[in-house]
């Protein structure tokens, strides 16, 4: 099923949804007989990664702010005159009950008065009502004796103090001078470091203000491989490293502060934190919907062969606009090949590879079948994938999985889909569409392209599949693509598609080195009846050079169940 969820816009920085989270956090770290609540507080401060310069309090030790004991103490500091009257007043606005878990929380606005040094003003901030739901506050920095105040972007999507109630708070030059206005603006960002989750299922979109602080403990890019070419005009040049860096925008490995997330069970998670965060290098926000828009259709999870969008961020920085967070893999389909299906000698992996071949293919039927649903009407849908390689399947196992019963296969990138969904198929050409070369089918050359462009994408990474089953990873990386290196005369530079095009591109074959390969894995000894029958079919229907002759991807899907079950049958 398809479906319709889209994205809702978060403007709270999931503190709701942190309110509802039944995840428990402690932070191990207990309130200390020795320690203040201040020493407490910074020690606990994280720089963010990358952004060295900037922290943030884990939320797990930020509640320490909420412990009666230790705000009491920092009311009565012998360096401080608060008033013995006010502090039972105080205590239970900042640390009762009917307060901890609501909007009218006061723990993070004491939090930064305590770090400013300034914890006597706790008072006007109760006086006045103002609490943990107004952070952050405006902008307030000393101009003579007076101060002037600067909005922030999104401050008229949430509870907003008047400029009367700012100047009250800190006309006080000499206790907010600049310094001490500056360690406001800045410390209050510590304290309300977003909280990432679901509610009922439901996608969030963070909307966030450039000062907002990722509470991401650490963060490294993920490094692809640079594909160099020697090409005059470019063109396809760009094409290439546009698909090696994945699609519209380029993914990194974030660790996020385990108080600061709850997306419920995560059967397939390595218990590391770990997220994959996909920077858009677009600001546009009609693209960052396009892509959004198909992620957020097709969303049912890693059991069913699908990356699923746990949430969606806007925050306007030097890096980009928009980003994109999902579930981090163990890696991608080719590094699995390498690491843990070399030649392998394990009998259950042949199995293992039936069934997640058959789950690869249910996935892509799903996403071509919005198409369908839509094919008797003018929906400007044009449901394809675009870009389906090993790259673009990733290999998640379960925490402890030591075999394949825990490995799962999902089909991801998704960016290129929509892209094509809004052009019309008249101009479905090669010099339209930004793709890995090695897998694009004939059509690119002598006619238009569709869904069954998929199939041959499919066709090729099934082969690859079967021949690192049987020859080894190596097989895959340097021998196969070699015996189909060609110089292409259009493209002026060596090509290792599947199939060659003849008389002046208007018509094509698969590549005869290509059936001569699938020969000699025909022939050779660990070829069993299930693969000399998959790779029949594979040669036979999802490499046909017509491509209205290729099955769609629901007839694929039933042709490898019926095999699958074969095989079951046979074993």
């Amino acid at each position: 099923m398809v479906s319709e969820s889209r994205p809702v816009d978060c403007y709270d920085r999931g503190d709701r949804l942190r309110q509802l989270s039944q995840k428990q956090y402690s932070s191990g770290m207990a309130p200390s007989s020795t320690k203040t609540l201040y020493d407490m507080l910074w020690e606990a401060a994280i720089y963010c990664s990358p952004d060295g310069n900037k922290r943030f309090i884990p939320f797990d030790v930020l509640q320490l702010a909420r412990d009666r004991r230790l705000v009491q103490e920092a009311l009565q500091h012998k360096k401080l005159e608060f008033p013995k009257a006010d502090i039972p007043r105080v205590l239970d606005a900042i640390c009762s009950s009917q307060n901890l878990e609501s909007r009218s929380s006061l723990f993070r606005v004491f939090s930064v008065l305590v770090l400013c040094k300034k914890t006597e003003y706790i008072t006007k901030f109760v006086d006045k009502g103002i609490n943990d739901s107004y952070l952050p506050l405006p902008i307030v920095r000393r101009n003579g004796d007076g101060i002037t105040i600067v909005r922030h972007k999104h401050e008229r999507n949430r509870p907003s103090v008047s400029e009367n109630v700012l100047r009250d708070i800190f006309e006080n030059s000499d206790d907010w001078d600049h310094g001490n206005l500056n360690n406001f603006n800045t410390q209050q960002w510590w304290t309300i470091a977003p909280f990432f989750g679901r509610q009922d299922n439901t996608i969030l979109h963070y909307v966030l203000e450039p000062g907002d602080i990722l509470p991401f403990t650490e963060k490294k890019r993920e490094v692809l491989p640079k594909i160099e070419v020697d090409n005059q005009e470019g063109e396809d040049s760009l094409h290439y490293e546009f698909a090696k860096e994945g699609g519209f925008g380029e993914v990194s490995i974030v660790k996020i502060h385990p108080s600061h997330y709850d997306f419920g069970r995560q059967p397939y998670s390595d218990g590391s934190h770990g997220f994959a965060l996909k920077r858009l290098k677009s600001p546009d926000t009609n693209e960052f919907n396009l892509e959004v828009g198909a992620l957020s259709q097709y969303n049912q999870g890693i059991d069913q062969h699908l990356i699923p969008l746990l949430a969606t961020i806007e925050k306007e920085d030097d890096a980009s606009k928009y980003y994109l967070l999902f579930p981090k893999a163990n890696g991608d389909l080719l590094f699995f090949w390498e690491n843990h299906f070399n030649k392998p000698t394990d009998k259950s992996l042949l199995k293992w590879m039936a069934e997640q071949c058959l789950g690869i293919t249910r996935a892509l039927s799903m996403l071509h079948q919005d198409q369908d649903d839509h094919e008797n009407n003018d929906h400007p849908i044009y449901g394809r994938h675009g870009d389906i390689k090993a790259a673009n399947i990733l290999w998640f196992a379960k925490a402890g999985a030591t075999g394949p019963s825990g490995w799962r296969l999902v089909l991801s990138d998704f960016g290129l889909m929509r892209f094509h969904r809004l052009m019309s198929r008249s101009v479905q050409t090669a010099r339209n569409i930004k793709k890995t070369i090695t897998y694009q089918g004939p059509e690119f050359d002598i006619g238009k392209i569709s869904r069954k462009s998929d199939i041959w994408a499919l066709g090729c990474t099934f082969l690859e599949f079967i021949t690192c089953y049987i020859l080894g990873f190596e097989a895959v990386k340097t021998d196969f693509p070699s015996c189909r290196g060609e110089y292409d005369e259009h493209r002026k530079f060596d090509v290792d598609k599947f199939y060659r095009t003849l008389d002046g591109n208007k018509k094509a074959e698969l590549k005869p080195v290509v059936r001569d390969w699938i020969s000699g894995l025909h022939s050779d000894p660990k070829c069993s009846q299930y693969i000399h029958e998959f790779l029949d079919y594979i040669e036979n229907s999802m490499l046909c050079i017509e491509r209205d002759e290729r099955p769609t991807a629901s007839e694929v899907a039933q042709s490898l169940e019926s095999l699958l079950n074969k095989y079951h049958s046979a074993s």
